[in-house]
């Protein structure tokens, strides 16, 4: 099978250039790509900033330095849970909820221009479909020795 004949390579070429255009987009916008979708995964209630990298894909020391630098620009407070001392959770300030509503603008125009360059009904179909794939791989025995050998 070819490369180009596999999911994962269009998927990881298609991420690939996705996000290099989220990054000139964001950066036009005067924000750093990672935080967009750091906003984006923060609750009302705080989020456990454990939680945040998974939810994102992203590396405990790359999120550690974006939440940083997202406390230095005043978007985010870091604060020690209520009632688990040990965990800290992630609250928006009143900045970072307009910083957040300008990422959320971002995440929607993108979205809305690829709908329109791809049809309503194709976007509609790849987002199932993508959902769909999700849900498949989310499924414990998805990848177990039986499941690639049958």
């Amino acid at each position: 099978m070819k490369p180009q004949e596999t999911i994962d390579f269009h998927l990881r070429w298609g991420w690939t250039k996705l996000s290099r255009f989220y990054a000139s987009e964001a950066e036009r916008r005067g924000i750093s790509f990672s935080y967009v979708f750091i906003l984006l995964h923060i609750e009302k209630t705080g989020t456990p900033s454990t939680k945040l990298g998974p939810k994102m894909g992203m590396e405990p020391t790359s999120l550690s330095r974006s939440l940083s630098g997202l406390e230095k620009l005043g978007w985010i407070d870091r604060r020690p849970d209520a009632l688990d001392k040990r965990m800290v959770r992630v609250f928006l300030t009143d900045s970072g909820v307009s910083a957040r509503r300008e990422a959320r603008d971002l995440v929607v125009s993108v979205n809305l221009k690829i709908r329109d360059l791809l049809g309503i009904d194709s976007f509609d179909r790849l987002l199932e479909e993508m959902k769909r794939l999700n849900e498949i791989l989310d499924q414990p025995h998805f990848l177990t020795e039986n499941t690639l050998t049958n």
